[in-house]
Parts: C-alpha cells; sequence; structure tokens
C-alpha cells in the first residue's frame, strides 16, 4: 500500500524538481565553456612534438597551463580554485612539489599580503585621499591642472604603496567623489574622462618604480629564477622612470580624447569641491601619521636595499605587520579577515607557472627555438616583438598570468640575443597595460564598477594608445637605453 503524500510536502518536491531543472539550464549555458577548456588543452597535449631540451612531461605541463589560462578567461571556475587545481595537478604529475609551491618562498605573497592589510588602513584612516586631494589643490583648479595633479598624487602614491588595486580603490572613489558634487551625468564623456582620470592615477605610474604594480615585481621574481640576474630599486627608476613620465602625460591626454567636446559645467567651483572635501576629512589625524611612517619606511628599506643588503620586500612585508602592533592599532583582526587570500593564491600560481616551466628547461628550448627567427634583425625587432606579444597575450590570459609564463622565455631570449634580460620583459610590461577590454584586468574590471564610466566612451583612446606606443617604444625607449648603456 502507498501512502498519500501531504500537499506541503508535494510541493517541496516541486520546488526541488524546479531547483534542479534550473542548474541543469545553467550548466547548459556553460557547457561550451567546459568543452573549451577540456578540449583544446587535450589537443595540446597529443600534438605537442618531442622536445629535446625540455622534459618528458612538458605535454601535460602546457595542457595544464592552458586549462587554467582558459577557464580563467572563460570564468567557468572561481579564480582562486582555478589556480589552486593548477597547482594541485603540478605537484602531482609534472614536477616536484618543492618546485610547486616554491613561489610560496618568494617575498612576492607576503609582500602583497602585507599591502593588502596596508591598503585597509589607508582607506580607513584616508590618508591617500587627503594626498590626492591635497595634490589637486596645489595644482591649481582648472580641469587640466587638477588632472595633472591627480597624476601626480599617483606618483607619490605608487612610490609609496605597491599595490596597484589598492590605488584604484583609492582613486576611483575621489573620483566618484567628484562627479557627485559637481552634479555630472554618469551616462556622459565627462563622468567616463573623471573616472578614467582617477584609473590613470593610480595605474600609469606603474612603471615609474621597481614596487608600482605587482607585475613588475612578478616580473623580478621571474627574470631572477631563470637567469639569475637581479634589478636594483634605484637601477629600475633609471632605466623606467623617464620613458614612465612621458607614458603617464600621454595617458592625461588620453582624458581630454575621452571627455572630446564636452566640458566640465562646473568648473569655476571645482576648488571650492575639492576645498570642501579636504575639510571634511578635517585636521590629520595620527593614524595617518603612523600609516605614514610605515609607508616611508618600507620605502626607504627598498631604496637603500643595496647598502643594508636585506631585502626590502620582505622588510616592507614585516613593516607591515607594524599595524597590528600596540601603540599603533592601525588594524585589527577585522581587517585581516578582508585580505583578499582569493588573489594571493592566485598570484602564487601564475609564480608557480615560471617556476615549474623553469624545471622543466621550457624557456631554454622556446628562446632557442625562438633566437634563430631574430637572428640580423637587432635588439629594436626583438622589443617590438616583446610589446605587440604583450598587447595580444591581453585579451587571452590576465598579465599576472602572462607574465609567469612568458617572462621567463622572454628573459632567456634576451640573454640568447646578447640583451640584458630585462629589456623584452620591460616591453612585455608596457604591452601588457595596454587594454580595450574591462575583463583583461581586474584594475579596469573595478572601475567600470562604479557605474560612471561608458566603454564605448574609452576604447578609442585606448585604441590610440596602444597604436601609439607600438612606435613611441623603439623610437624614443630604446634610443634612451642606448644612451644609458642599458642597452648596446
Amino acid at each position: 500500500t502507498c501512502e498519500k503524500v501531504p500537499l506541503s510536502e508535494q510541493t517541496h518536491d516541486f520546488s526541488l524538481l524546479r531547483q534542479i531543472l534550473l542548474e541543469v539550464v545553467m550548466m547548459q549555458g556553460t557547457w561550451w565553456k567546459w568543452a573549451l577548456s577540456l578540449g583544446l588543452p587535450a589537443i595540446v597535449f597529443f600534438a605537442t612534438p618531442e622536445m629535446e631540451i625540455a622534459s618528458p612531461n612538458t605535454p601535460l605541463f602546457f595542457a595544464i597551463t592552458l586549462w587554467a589560462v582558459i577557464a580563467w578567461a572563460v570564468e567557468v571556475l572561481p579564480s582562486a580554485v582555478i589556480a589552486a587545481i593548477l597547482t594541485f595537478l603540478y605537484a602531482l604529475f609534472v614536477t616536484k612539489p618543492a618546485v610547486v609551491f616554491s613561489s610560496w618562498t618568494t617575498f612576492l605573497p607576503w609582500m602583497c599580503f602585507s599591502a593588502l592589510i596596508i591598503a585597509q588602513v589607508l582607506n580607513r584612516t584616508g590618508l591617500g585621499k587627503r594626498i590626492a586631494l591635497r595634490s589637486m589643490l596645489l595644482m591649481g583648479s582648472s580641469f587640466t591642472k587638477t588632472m595633472i595633479g591627480l597624476m601626480c598624487a599617483g606618483v607619490i602614491m605608487t612610490l609609496l604603496v605597491p599595490s596597484g588595486l589598492a590605488r584604484t580603490v583609492i582613486f576611483v572613489a575621489i573620483a566618484q567623489g567628484l562627479i557627485e558634487a559637481l552634479n555630472v551625468d554618469t551616462r556622459s564623456r565627462m563622468s567616463s574622462a573623471l573616472i578614467m582620470g582617477g584609473y590613470f592615477a593610480a595605474i600609469a605610474p606603474g612603471l615609474f618604480c621597481l614596487t608600482g604594480t605587482e607585475m613588475n615585481l612578478l616580473a623580478l621574481q621571474v627574470i631572477s629564477g631563470a637567469t639569475g640576474i637581479s634589478v636594483e630599486y634605484t637601477d629600475f627608476i633609471i632605466q623606467m622612470a623617464p620613458f614612465s613620465v612621458f607614458y603617464m602625460a600621454f595617458s592625461i591626454m588620453m582624458i581630454f580624447i575621452i571627455r572630446g567636446k564636452e566640458r566640465l559645467q562646473n568648473e569655476g567651483n571645482l576648488r571650492t569641491v575639492l576645498e570642501e572635501r579636504l575639510k571634511e576629512m578635517g585636521p590629520v589625524t595620527a593614524e595617518e601619521i603612523k600609516i605614514f611612517l610605515i609607508l616611508l619606511v618600507g620605502f626607504i628599506a627598498f631604496v637603500t636595499e643595496q647598502w643594508h643588503h636585506l631585502p626590502g620586500a620582505f622588510v616592507f612585508a614585516l613593516v607591515g605587520m607594524a599595524c597590528f602592533m600596540p601603540g599603533m592599532n592601525l588594524a585589527d583582526e577585522q581587517d585581516l579577515r578582508k585580505v583578499n587570500l582569493s588573489f594571493l593564491i592566485f598570484l602564487a600560481a601564475c609564480m608557480s607557472i615560471g617556476a615549474v616551466a623553469q624545471d622543466l628547461n621550457i624557456p631554454k628550448w622556446i628562446s632557442a627555438h625562438m633566437s634563430s627567427l631574430f637572428e640580423g634583425h637587432g635588439a629594436v625587432t626583438a622589443i617590438s616583438f616583446s610589446y605587440v606579444l604583450g598587447v595580444a597575450v591581453n585579451f587571452l590570459m590576465t598579465p599576472m598570468a602572462a607574465v609567469g609564463a612568458l617572462g621567463g622565455p622572454l628573459a632567456q631570449l634576451a640573454v640568447s640575443l646578447g640583451l640584458d634580460p630585462y629589456t623584452l620583459v620591460y616591453a612585455l610590461l608596457y604591452g601588457l597595460d595596454q587594454l580595450l577590454f574591462p575583463y583583461e584586468i581586474g584594475y579596469l574590471l573595478y572601475t567600470f564598477m562604479s557605474g560612471a564610466v561608458t566603454l564605448r566612451h574609452i576604447m578609442g583612446a585606448f585604441a590610440i594608445r596602444m597604436v601609439a606606443f607600438a612606435l613611441l617604444i623603439p623610437l624614443l625607449l630604446v634610443p634612451y637605453w642606448k644612451l644609458i648603456g642599458f642597452l648596446k
């Protein structure tokens, strides 16, 4: 005999069935992502030829890495989960776990951990906002001078805060405040110009100094691991800062391209708005002074590394922990819980790509085959190629993953061509900074979350910069490198 099911339970059963059907429909909408992320790596695994220099596990390495890259691009899983799977597959089937997890024994994850904590403190104390507002007021009250002042503040923050995302949060918030105070239509070109002014202030100075972005530090780690050659903080500034200033000036020009024919209706009130925003913050607090001193010590640690011989990055990471110490009381357990650990896992996985490739001898194999392509063409061709490679790869993988995967091979290629290993990677970094779509990097994606920037307003300016620097790098940067003896 069968008992009659109560109506309430029948309704529950129908709800469960409906939920299952919805999940099936959602899976059908993503099946092509899984097919793509699994199908292409399988083809690569079986199609990879035997490599006389590289390890027999190279085809499997390529397949696993390609799966992760595609999975990150189409977002089949959270980025940290993909990163963890990539790492575990390497450790189980490709090489020794000590190699795979070696990224955690380097400075970069721990320095970024400290930088993320400092970013929390900066946002809460308002020091970054105060520096930006004060810089804009010092430059003047017109739209042009305000944008220049914002960029100057970006340079100061770049020297102090080695986190592009932290700076983006600070400067985009300032731009949003200006849009609101000046009653700018969030769908207008002017709104897009103001928001991108904040974005460029945060990111354009990134190649001014070694600690400008996480990618710079990752490139240092990858190249030093591949070639044994490192670069000092002051050397990086000499090699990159002058051209970076030009890059920042060009980025300011892009703001005016984005603005188009629109003009700020309340430009006369701009100085008043900035003064009101600064006045709202009140006098400088003890917390702001404390975090500034912490950042100053971290900056000095980097600059003076060649004299005290302590790893500046680890000193910075240790100094960041001072935020929790008695007497400082700048951070607590709540701040610790807000740290984006997913980013750290993703960062370590990107570093593992380079470490495992190095262990399998893949960079030497790639450089051996690529060097023949550049024989007789000179350094300019190789540098231009690296820039174009960065632009192209940006559409397929995140810049961090690109540095982890391509940094070693490009460094080896540079050495085989008789160049400094950093020349080609520096050009790659400029290429990776050229964007068209928000999905290409998290900084720009966060900027679009403001809801005050329109894609069609900015694409033309980004495209102009992309093409312009394909010409300006060989015409300006290469001669400068020759002048200082960095490029023979």
